[in-house]
């Protein structure tokens, strides 16, 4: 008999809740504003909100549902069930998520990063089916990751294992990052990046098409279509993009030594345009033994492998 479970993938700009049966079906979604700038409890009641709704457009009684899964921003502590300090979750200090869920829903709650549980839901459902060592990555306005060892999600010690964004790669590079830390991978590879570095260039006077777009309205994929049409910039931008993503994944192989990485989020909609200039670096600077071994491959599970990990952490 399959189980049903309700997943609710918090982020911070839109909360996505549904029920998912154990074969990885979405039989119903919502998605609803977060309103993160209202605060902690606002949000709260926006998230109870949409597992009622959920219930309620399903025809089920929260007995009826084998417990509720919760991806949410780290850093977290997924045994204690609290959202420790999110960066895009303003006022969100030490909050008791699954305890104050507990007092609204009598069913068992399970909470873990949003990155996590992504990793999570693509080796039960998507690309990572089968493989029992593999690590996901999102590259998107950021850069998260999840892996899995030995066919079980890693947590790491409190939760925070995999925060491949946040490796430097340049000691000397840029805190453009809301981890402080300069030169991480997420300051080189991730959309945000990619648009900085676009929009330091067009200031310094450089040639491009990309100076039509006012500045506050540039997006990645301006710089993708940009560099499509042949502009000299954006090809250049792609190029370097291409590279760092490479260098995050040589990282990757040395540090988890992985049967596959699977690539996500935004980005990877310009699969075509970066995998193999991504793959040269790769070959070019990857140990040879954890890169023969290890394929590159890109996400299965599209914009809702955040609600179908979510409600996979039950499973």
């Amino acid at each position: 008999m399959k189980k049903l479970v309700c997943g609710v993938d918090l982020g911070g700009t839109k909360i996505n809740t549904g029920i998912m049966d154990s074969d990885g079906n979405i039989l119903y979604n919502v998605k609803v504003p977060t309103e993160a700038d209202k605060g902690p409890q606002h949000v709260i009641n926006n998230i109870k909100k949409s597992i009622i709704d959920s219930l309620k457009n399903t025809k089920l009684e929260i007995d009826q549902i084998a417990g509720i899964g919760i991806g949410a921003p780290g850093p977290l502590n997924a045994d204690s069930g609290v959202v420790e300090c999110p960066p895009n979750l303003p006022g969100w200090i030490d909050i008791h998520l699954v305890d104050i869920l507990k007092q609204e829903f009598n069913t068992e709650i399970k909470l873990n990063n949003d990155a996590n549980a992504a990793a999570l839901a693509e080796h039960l459902f998507g690309a990572g089916q089968g493989i029992d060592d593999m690590v996901y990555v999102t590259v998107s306005t950021g850069i998260g990751g999840g892996a899995i060892i030995g066919g079980k999600l890693y947590n790491g010690a409190n939760s925070n294992a995999a925060e491949i964004g946040h490796h430097s790669i340049n000691f000397d590079g840029p805190r453009w990052c809301n981890c402080g830390n300069p030169g991480c991978l997420e300051s080189y590879a991730s959309g945000t990046s990619l648009v900085k570095f676009a929009k330091k260039y067009i200031e310094s006077g450089r040639d491009t098409i990309l100076k039509n777009i006012p500045m506050d309205e540039l997006k990645a994929e301006n710089i993708f279509d940009a560099a499509k049409s042949g502009d000299e910039l954006a090809l250049k931008l792609i190029e370097n993009e291409a590279f760092y993503l490479g260098v995050g994944i040589v990282n990757i192989m040395a540090f988890y030594n992985p049967k596959r990485i699977i690539i996500g989020g935004g980005l990877s909609s310009q699969w075509d345009v970066l995998y193999d200039k991504m793959m040269k670096t790769v070959k070019d600077r990857a140990l040879k033994p954890n890169r023969e071994i290890c394929d590159v491959v890109k996400a299965k599970l599209g914009g809702d492998v955040g609600l179908i990990g979510a409600a996979a952490l039950v499973l």
